[in-house]
């Protein structure tokens, strides 16, 4: 048992480490260095380690306890740092997501109403190109043509934008797909379909989530850096390419996570229905299957 536990606390170790007290290491350097340095000097390599080489003289002097107190202060501040990046995380989702406060709602609609307008435009077209051809007449231009524009409305949302944000309209697209197909509540049903998957299928589930918070810390730490640059400007530098790099990953990752939740719900809507013991028609899952889970999942209510 001594071992397993060992075993189970380095790794729990390795992962803080690696969460919380390295990027916040790298941000308090950062800080230490416009701090010293600021705008007039901000890229003085010079000043920077004459100055590091100075407090390093007189951190020498000091008696252990004292040198294991500096290196606690750096350990504490880094690992306070990212602790506050991760709290604020669940905002950066929110900001994602499209879910915006009130004071934000106005220039929320108006980009709803053009993501809105632009989807519209392309699935009008769409709905054109099908209805002047069947699929069995239509050529290879014409099906090349539908692709193209399939590929384009598919970018800005899956299903009608209701969120000012792609990520927004990404997660609500899954929603609005699956009560379209099987007339499932999946914020209601969810739940119970969690219960009964494998543990494999569970475990990628989280790796996806996982993955999607990860660029939604990478895009708060880009906000820090920000914030920083109003200081010392190299920073900004640092911000722009860790908030790209959160955009590009965090896009990604919040489709995956969507796509995984769509392929669960088809392929295990039918076992949570047997789970359950709902007396459903056999075939393929149905709007009525859907509506059979949602009355239990909601109690009837």
């Amino acid at each position: 048992m001594a071992p397993l536990l060992d075993s189970l606390g380095q790794k729990l170790a390795e992962k803080w480490l690696s969460a919380l007290a390295a990027p916040g290491l790298a941000f308090v350097a950062a800080a230490t260095t416009g701090a010293v340095l600021g705008h007039g000097d901000a890229l003085d390599r010079s000043a920077l380690f004459e100055r590091m080489g100075h407090w390093a003289t007189q951190a020498a002097k000091w008696p252990a306890v004292g040198q294991l107190a500096l290196a606690a202060a750096v350990i504490v501040a880094s690992v306070a740092v990212g602790t506050f990046v991760r709290a604020c995380a669940e905002g950066a989702e929110r900001v994602w997501t499209g879910d915006w406060p009130s004071v934000a709602w106005r220039p929320g609609d108006r980009l709803t109403a053009r993501r809105l307008r632009r989807w519209e435009r392309i699935q009008s077209r769409i709905e054109q190109l099908r209805a002047a051809a069947p699929a069995h007449r239509r050529g290879e231009q014409a099906r090349k043509e539908l692709d193209t524009l399939a590929a384009r409305r598919d970018g800005i949302a899956l299903a009608a934008p209701s969120r000012p944000t792609f990520t927004g309209d990404r997660m609500a697209g899954t929603e609005t797909r699956l009560r379209h197909q099987y007339g499932i509540d999946l914020a209601s049903c969810w739940t119970r379909l969690w219960l009964i998957l494998p543990e494999d299928v569970r475990t990628e589930l989280r790796a996806s989530r996982t993955r999607f918070d990860a660029a939604l810390a990478g895009s708060v730490w880009a906000g820090c850096y920000a914030v920083l640059a109003c200081f010392w400007w190299p920073a900004a530098v640092v911000a722009l390419a860790v908030g790209l790099i959160a955009w590009r990953r965090g896009r990604r990752a919040a489709a995956v996570h969507a796509e995984l939740i769509e392929s669960t719900v088809d392929i295990y809507l039918r076992r949570l229905a047997d789970e359950l013991g709902l007396d459903t028609p056999d075939g393929p899952p149905d709007p009525r299957l859907g509506a059979a889970l949602n009355h239990v999942a909601r109690k009837a209510a």
